[in-house]
């Protein structure tokens, strides 16, 4: 996920389990369509949103409070002793909120510390790697099977690279594929950090939705959710910076993350959302966590069955829309363009649009061809109309088509 974690021993990287397959030979989408199981993978019924490493063991009882009210409902950090294991997880137990845990023991003497934490009510996951190479599969499968041996109702955690820091772009899936093959995950993740800045000009990397494309569509053939990320802590790799997020970008980020079927999300790091106090961040990310548990009843155990993008470019890696999804007659959107996805829940159907653009708002142009339903951000419906209507930069529309 974060090259940088790699960089500075202080800040813990993030890209978890991937893996991807190859469209079936004729092009079109792999089989899948069933819903992901989801059991042991969310959190009281609603999205798991992980505030990724940042909180002392010391702080615990006084950060996990706001890590809750933000929105997030499990923290991942690693500890070097089964003691301080153990105190997190009663930490956490009183705040209300889960651990994703990384202990030196679990690497050393696995199946023995797996052993002490599993019966814990605050455990979610076993943390077990971030960012591999494919040389270390072999090791992470024989960990994951002892901690199976012992627990077989908690996952294990595993972070995989996003495409551009792992090798040729589409090269990407055949490594995912190696390490699902061989590695016995339950959930895929990667991480992407797609606002960059070089020479003051922000963009959008260009690889970003394939990495998306290519994760839905493993998880989607395995039947097996994925999570991935947003960014919450600037800093600086190389000749890339990476600023600062706005609400705009945390939504793009998040909303096409939701819109390809993201099962959880994730922040990088939560030392970006809160330090002493709470950054400039945390409110932002207050916001966008509200509106994806909105969002859930649509979304969380759903099947997004297509994805397409609109405007003048379209995204390496993905798919133009050339026909209308069921209920839609016309959709238009500016050069800018947008993600668009057919998600289907409980046998109804809707249908998501991001704004791709996280500068400006966008005038999507909507003509439905049968009754629908247009959902705001807080989960209210009402009786959707044709015609033109103004969507805020990396914001979300959603509509159940009747």
């Amino acid at each position: 996920m974060n090259s940088i974690l790699k960089i500075l021993s202080f800040l813990p990287a993030a890209a978890i389990i991937a893996a991807a397959c190859e469209k079936d030979p004729d092009g079109r989408e792999p089989s899948g369509g069933s819903p992901a199981d989801l059991t042991g993978l969310t959190v009281d019924g609603q999205f798991p949103i992980v505030a990724w490493t940042g909180i002392d063991l010391a702080d615990m009882d006084s950060k996990f409070g706001p890590m809750k009210e933000c929105g997030a409902n499990i923290y991942l950090g690693w500890f070097s002793s089964m003691d301080d294991v153990m105190l997190a997880l009663d930490k956490a137990e009183a705040a209300g909120v889960k651990l994703i845990v990384k202990g030196d023991a679990l690497m050393t003497d696995t199946r023995n510390a797996a052993g002490m934490m599993k019966d814990h009510p605050a455990l979610f996951a076993y943390h077990i790697e971030d960012e591999p190479e494919v040389s270390e599969f072999s090791v992470l499968s024989e960990i994951v099977e002892n901690i199976a041996a012992v627990d077989n109702v908690h996952p294990c955690y595993i972070n995989l690279y996003p495409n551009w820091a792992w090798g040729e772009i589409d090269g990407y899936m055949s490594k995912v594929l190696r390490f699902y093959s061989e590695v016995p995950v339950r959930f895929l993740s990667f991480d992407y950090y797609p606002v960059i800045e070089q020479d003051g000009v922000s963009s959008l990397r260009p690889y970003w939705y394939k990495n998306l494309e290519d994760i839905r569509r493993v998880a989607r053939s395995k039947n097996i959710p994925f999570w991935a990320f947003a960014l919450a802590l600037s800093h600086q790799l190389d000749d890339v910076l990476y600023p600062i997020p706005t609400v705009a970008e945390l939504r793009l980020q998040m909303f096409s993350n939701l819109a390809y079927g993201a099962q959880g999300f994730q922040y990088f790091t939560w030392w970006g959302v809160y330090q002493s106090g709470p950054t400039q961040v945390y409110d932002r990310v207050k916001t966008v966590n509200t509106e994806l548990q909105a969002l859930s009843p649509y979304f969380l155990g759903a099947d997004v069955t297509d994805v397409w993008h609109t405007g003048r470019e379209i995204p390496y890696g993905t798919k133009a829309l050339s026909s209308m999804p069921e209920g839609i007659s016309s959709l238009s959107t500016p050069d800018g363009g947008a993600v668009v996805s057919r998600v289907v829940k409980d046998g109804n159907t809707y249908i998501a649009i991001v704004n791709r653009d996280y500068r400006a708002r966008m005038t999507l142009d909507i003509s439905f061809s049968s009754r629908a339903m247009r959902i705001d951000k807080q989960g209210n419906m009402a009786e959707a109309v044709s015609g033109s209507i103004v969507v805020e930069p990396g914001d979300i529309v959603l509509y159940r088509i009747l």
